[in-house]
């Protein structure tokens, strides 16, 4: 409330457009009462409000504070503005870089409430950290701020709490300067995260073919301590972070060129097979067939999630009639494949081409009639496949990440 009602004076004088959300988590018993009040604090300040309500539930083992967060980030970004301004303070500061050495964070999470940050197309930014909160509170006094406290800040189940009020005042008694420390702290960490993450995107733009595949050669040659890291970097490049127990469940096992692995992430599954990392969306399996006219060019359907790229080629592929209609189908029970020899079990050829059981379940096959033809980039039809000299349709199946 201090934030809001500083800005409120100040951004006129310098063009500023302000404009205030209210996120209604609808955890506290007061929750209605705080948007009441915010209500009533905007209309006398003239500043326009929205009120945003959220649903918080906890999921993928993430904290209720975590998923609260995560559902405020994603109310200030409905707003369509370009800047948010958080009032996270000195204090705030400190306990967030006590928090971090707590659970084992590196550079990173030191430096994790910077003044500035972009944050989904968002830009962050925190006024306040050069203010303790007794001088926020003072101020307020002077002025005849009105704010109110949230009950739950009182709580000692969350660590944050807990460490506010059950471990701070006994170091501030020997360190009464320990967030301006602390502070210090969180610069020095966010300069080597930065230097850092140039030299883990050099590395990583020199060897990366496609975004989402990372070769495991790369890793492999590197010593234990560059392999996290460019593990993490990579990850963090689709907004994955991972604790140090999950990386810890990896590495170094994940680092073999044999290695094969599947993990999910965050909406992500990340998949270990054939030399390489793959990361791609964690998306439900087909369930619907599709008939369409076969032709050259990339193809897509509802409820598929990739890209057929089907051309022609001397020599390669399969003769069929042009203008045929094919189906794509999801997978079944023993499926077979004619081969050379009789018929060939799909699931051999899956083996073979190193395809996990996680991409097989969502890989399409193309029928003509009863016949199964092709599995885009695994196998097709012996007896439709091309003789010497002719012309065949060629198939290939694009994850899309």
């Amino acid at each position: 409330m201090a934030l809001l009602q500083a800005l409120s004076r100040c951004a006129p004088g310098h063009g500023v457009v302000l404009r205030a959300v209210h996120v209604h988590h609808g955890l506290s018993p007061h929750a209605d009462d705080w948007a009441a009040f915010c209500s009533d604090l905007c209309r006398e300040l003239s500043v326009p409000l929205r009120i945003e309500r959220v649903s918080v539930v906890r999921s993928g083992g993430q904290s209720l504070e975590a998923e609260a967060r995560r559902a405020r980030y994603a109310a200030y970004r409905n707003g369509g503005s370009q800047t948010v301004a958080l009032a996270h303070h000195a204090d705030d500061l400190a306990e967030t870089v006590l928090l971090a050495a707590l659970r084992g964070g590196g550079a990173h999470g030191l430096a994790a409430m910077p003044a500035w940050r972009s944050h989904d197309g968002l830009t962050v930014w925190r006024p306040l950290l050069g203010w303790r909160r007794s001088e926020l509170e003072s101020m307020a006094r002077q002025q005849g701020w009105l704010w109110i406290t949230d009950e739950s800040n009182a709580d000692p189940r969350y660590r944050r709490n807990a460490l506010r009020h059950a471990v701070l005042p006994h170091l501030a008694r020997y360190w009464p300067d320990y967030p301006l420390q602390l502070a210090r702290t969180a610069q020095r960490a966010a300069d080597e995260a930065s230097v850092l993450d140039d030299c883990l995107d050099a590395v990583l733009d020199l060897h990366l073919r496609v975004p989402h595949i990372l070769p495991v050669a790369m890793l492999a040659s590197r010593p234990p301590a560059w392999q996290r890291l460019l593990l993490v970097r990579w990850l963090g490049r689709f907004g994955i972070a991972v604790s140090p127990g999950w990386l810890a469940s990896v590495c170094p096992d994940w680092f073999a060129p044999s290695a094969r692995g599947e993990s999910r992430l965050a909406g992500y599954v990340l998949l270990a097979g054939q030399g390489e990392l793959r990361l791609l969306p964690d998306v439900p399996e087909p369930t619907v067939c599709h008939g369409w006219t076969l032709a050259e060019g990339e193809h897509t359907w509802p409820g598929w999630h990739g890209r057929l790229r089907v051309w022609r080629e001397a020599g390669r592929g399969l003769i069929l009639p042009d203008g045929v209609i094919l189906q794509v189908r999801p997978g079944q029970a023993a499926e077979t494949v004619r081969h050379a020899v009789g018929r060939k079990a799909l699931k051999k050829c899956w083996q073979e081409a190193g395809i996990s059981d996680w991409q097989r379940r969502r890989w399409p096959r193309l029928w003509f009639g009863d016949i199964l033809v092709a599995v885009p980039g695994v196998v097709q039809d012996h007896e439709l496949s091309v003789r010497p000299g002719q012309t065949g349709w060629c198939f290939d199946w694009d994850e899309q990440a």
